[in-house]
């Protein structure tokens, strides 16, 4: 499944420095759509100035609309993967409880083998936070290794049951968890790692934030008098909308951290037990 994953060659660079470097470029663009309309104008400036205030509104009417468009889906794969780490303790949980149903050394082995699980998926937060791609994808294999084992724990389950030394309805429902387990683990990886914004829709992006820019730079260049503070603000802000959906978007750099809560409840109560 590793081998799978798909990740963006902006992915190893952080956003905070993505934020300074868009911010740069779009001052530049600014700045050239200034001095190009000083070049360029003529004695009908105030009818240049209509016809460049039209196609102003018009690009950064589509900047918004891309913007917009973009910002939903980020936020869209965000929230699956918020939804689809409840899913997945639920069925750690359900798992976990069902193994009382079998007897030693059983029980303790399924019990062992979920809480290691378990326990990855907070190592898994702290490579996150740690930036380490290693060993995100190190304990990622790890927890699919798990999986198989578990999987094989639960054939055996059902081939006792079927002998008579273990109660089936429990080796069958053990074996439904596990297979659910394992098709979460495949959603999750494909919400965090596979289902990203493409980078041909990046690419459109900025390109279409750096001709917005040239335009609004170019209609103050007519006339040769533009606000500096406007300026900086405008290329502050387009580039901060940006920056935010990247960073929706991105799962292993990420200024917005999944709520883990419910990971550490459920290892907390499977301690206890």
């Amino acid at each position: 499944m590793a081998d799978a994953m798909e990740i963006h060659f902006f992915d190893y660079i952080s956003v905070e420095l993505l934020f300074v470097l868009t911010v740069l470029v779009m001052l530049l663009m600014l700045e050239v759509g200034f001095r190009f309309g000083g070049v360029n104008k003529s004695k009908k400036v105030k009818a240049q100035t209509a016809q460049v205030r039209a196609l102003m509104g018009a690009t950064l009417g589509l900047l918004a609309f891309m913007l917009a468009f973009t910002f939903a889906t980020a936020q869209d794969h965000f929230e699956s993967r918020i939804q689809l780490q409840v899913d997945e303790a639920l069925v750690l949980k359900k798992a976990f409880m069902q193994a009382d149903r079998f007897s030693e050394p059983s029980r303790s082995g399924i019990r062992v083998s979920l809480m290691e699980y378990t326990d990855g998926r907070g190592e898994l937060r702290k490579a996150v936070q740690t930036r380490d791609k290693a060993l995100f994808f190190e304990l990622l294999i790890r927890s699919e290794a798990i999986q198989l084992e578990l999987w094989a724990e639960a054939r055996q389950y059902v081939a006792l049951s079927q002998a008579g030394l273990e109660e089936s309805s429990a080796a069958g429902g053990f074996m439904s968890m596990v297979l659910s387990l394992m098709e979460l683990q495949t959603r999750r990886v494909e919400a965090a790692l596979v289902n990203r914004i493409p980078v041909v829709i990046w690419l459109t992006l900025y390109f279409t934030a750096i001709m917005s820019m040239i335009v609004v730079g170019y209609q103050p260049g007519l006339t040769e008098k533009r606000s500096p503070v406007a300026t900086f603000s405008l290329a502050l802000a387009f580039s901060a909308v940006m920056m935010l959906i990247m960073d929706l978007d991105r799962p292993l750099q990420s200024l917005f951290e999944l709520d883990v809560t419910v990971m550490d409840q459920l290892a907390a109560f499977m301690r206890k037990q």
